[in-house]
Parts: structure tokens; sequence; C-alpha cells
């Protein structure tokens, strides 16, 4: 029989949310289609990584820094611990919002339904960057 793990965890360098679904779908690390309540409810009290697109963003890292610091806010109200690389970013002047400390501590990872996700590159970092950690990612709904 194949093994697909390596094939799972040779993430695309550009988003490819069918080729992710085919891989990660049925696993039980990636939910799509979630409330913020459905990830309060299991993930209550862990760090997450609040992936949210910024240098791509279509308003602009300014409105795109709104967005995260208020989605920050949801979460915590959520009883989460958001991480953000939007916002530490822009906090920092920085031109794009890296992964790469935040994947290293968060415990799951939470997509909200901001406008440009799917094709935002931070945002699949992100993802990938929780995926190949093993750690639960969670696309919210537009209900969320």
């Amino acid at each position: 029989m194949l093994d697909l793990q390596p094939c799972a965890l040779a993430f695309p360098d550009r988003p490819d949310w069918v080729w992710l679904r085919w891989y990660w779908g049925m696993t039980d690390l990636l939910r799509a289609g979630v409330t913020l309540d459905d990830v309060a409810a299991r993930e209550r009290g862990r760090i997450a990584c609040l992936a949210t697109p910024y240098s791509d963003f279509p308003g602009g890292p300014v409105l795109a820094a709104d967005y995260a610091a208020e989605w920050a806010g949801l979460l915590s109200g959520a009883e989460l611990l958001p991480l953000s690389p939007a916002l530490s970013a822009f906090e920092t002047g920085a031109a794009s919002a890296e992964v790469g400390s935040v994947s290293r501590v968060a415990e799951i990872v939470v997509v909200p339904p901001i406008e440009g996700w799917r094709q935002s590159a931070e945002v699949w970092r992100a993802v990938c960057a929780g995926l190949g950690a093993m750690r639960p990612v969670y696309l919210l709904n537009v209900g969320a």
C-alpha cells in the first residue's frame, strides 16, 4: 500500500486548498466550516496562531491589522490565547507576517473568514506549518 504521508507533508508553495483538503480533509487535524464556539468548546485555554492575511490583504496592511486585532479579541473572549503574525508584523513595521516563531509555540491554528484568506500566502504558510507539526487547524465558517 502506498504511504501518502510524504506527499501530505510536501506542501505546495502557493495556496492550494483543493490539494490540502484531499490530503488532510480526512484527518482530525483539518476542520473546515466550524464556528468559533466549536473551537472554544474543544480547545479552550490553548495558544492559537491567528492566521490572517497581512501583506497581501486587499485593503492593505493597516486594515489587515485592524481585522487581526478584532479577531484576536474574539479569540480571547472565547478563552483562547491568540498569537497573531499579522499584528506582530504591523507593530514592528515588517513588510510581511512571518509565522516561524508563532508556529513553534502555537498549539492550534485558527483561520477566520476574512476577505482574501484563501489567496493569502501568509495564511497558507501558517496552515501548512500547523499541519506539518501535527497541530489542529480550524477554518472558521462565514457565520463564525
